[in-house]
Parts: structure tokens; sequence; C-alpha cells
């Protein structure tokens, strides 16, 4: 059989900046085939590896980073583009009118959403002072991968520790954020102890910054809508469904 797949090319909205080794950002990508779809629906405890692999089986164009250590910006940029270059950019989205209770069907152009390209704005974000303790802190942006040991350490904690209330999710997550204090790389054996002890104010300023961090590069996920029955304006957020990698096909 010859070659059937479509292949498109990208320019990753990071523009191969902010990493260890800088690129070129401009990649080739092709087209899902079954034994990709085999893989996206094999269980698995690790889904944005399984993803990142698939991703990367599909790139045309090899780049000194994996895309399971790419920033979420670019890695969820390459995930719509794979749907894009795949199915077609048409996705409709399912939206109830908080005022009105309707339920309708909202189109969506894939290709048409805002991406926020890096630029000089991104570095000032990335380092800052707290305000009670006083430290200084420098973040770095979310990848896949962080994602996954999120989840891993969630559920290695909770069988551990069975008896276990708190929900830790926002000490992984500030773990995972927090690459310095104070100019010094993060101790992996004292960042949960520094985190605990950390002041609430401290720990929002931080996860302020890293949305603010993650939102300036990748996809706007904040979609506008208006209710077909009451008018309202609808602002709400990117979701997927099972239109998005399995959409009927006409």
């Amino acid at each position: 059989m010859s070659n059937v797949t479509i292949q498109e090319e990208y320019s990753l909205p990071s523009k191969g900046q902010i990493y260890s080794v800088k690129f070129d950002p401009c990649v080739k990508l092709r087209s899902m085939t079954v034994a990709d779809e085999m893989k996206r629906l094999t269980s698995t405890d690790s889904p944005y590896k399984n993803m990142s692999e698939i991703i990367e089986s599909c790139l045309e164009t090899k780049l000194p980073v994996s895309v399971y250590d790419m920033c979420l910006g670019d890695y969820q940029y390459l995930l719509h583009k794979l749907r894009v270059v795949t199915y077609g950019p048409d996705y409709k989205l399912s939206i109830i009118c908080p005022y009105c209770g309707e339920v309708f069907d909202y189109d969506i152009n894939l290709d048409e959403l805002e991406v926020y390209e890096f630029d000089d704005t991104v570095k000032p974000i990335t380092t800052f002072k707290l305000p009670v303790t006083g430290k200084t802190i420098e973040i770095g942006f979310q990848t896949p991968r962080d994602l996954d040991n999120i989840d891993k350490k969630k559920k290695k904690l909770k069988k551990e520790f069975p008896d276990l209330k708190e929900d830790p999710s926002l000490m992984l997550n500030l773990e995972s954020m927090i690459k310095t204090i104070d100019g010094q790389p993060v101790n992996p054996i004292t960042i949960e102890t520094f985190i605990k002890k950390l002041p609430m104010k401290d720990s929002s300023l931080i996860l302020q910054k890293a949305e603010e961090l993650n939102s300036k590069v990748g996809i706007d996920i904040h979609i506008n809508a208006e209710c077909p029955t009451c008018g309202y304006d609808i602002n709400t957020m990117f979701r997927f469904t099972t239109e998005f990698f399995r959409p009927r096909v006409d």
C-alpha cells in the first residue's frame, strides 16, 4: 500500500527558545494510523507518556527534546495539530447555558484558536520574591512528564498511607513548579518540608505565576459562545470529548 498519510508543517509556540538546547521550531506532522490509534486506546498508568510517544512517532521532524519533556503549551499545540492533520479542524463541543439551562452544540475550528508564542514577557514571570517569607523563587514550565509523575506520586502515597485524609495534589503541583529557591536548585529531600510550611499567601502567588507562565505559550483554551435560545454570552473552557479523536466521519 502506498503512503496515504497526510503531512503538514507547523511551528511550535515556544519557538524552540525555552529548552536547554534551542532549536528550529518548525516541525512536520503526519496523520495518525490504525497502529497509532491502537496505542492510544491501550490502558496505561502514564497517559501523558503514551500520548507523547504517539505524537513523537507522528513527527517527521526529529527534535533534541522529547515531546514528553516539552512545555504543556507545545504538547497541547501538537496534540491539537495531530487531530487537525488526522481528522480536520472541525470540532463539536456541547455547551450548557448557565442562564437558561439550554444544552447546545457549538462548532469550533481548531485552526482558528488563538496561539500565544514565546516572547520577552515570559522571563519576568519565572523569578519573583514571595510576599511573606521573602524567598526568591524560580519556577518553570510544567511538562507532560510532570503531570504523570504527580499522578504516580499521589497513587503511591495513597498506597503507602491508606488512612491519609489530606489531598497531596497542591503540594505535588508546587514541587513540580519550583526550580530554585534563593538561587539554589531545589533539594528533593527538603522541598516537601519547605512547601508544607509555606504560608498560603506565598503558595497562592506561586500558583498564580505558574498559571500565568503556562498560559503565555500555547493555545488559548477559553471559548466564547452565545446561547442560541436566550442570547447569553458564555465563557467556557475547551474540553476534550470523544469527538476529538473519534469524530463522526460523514
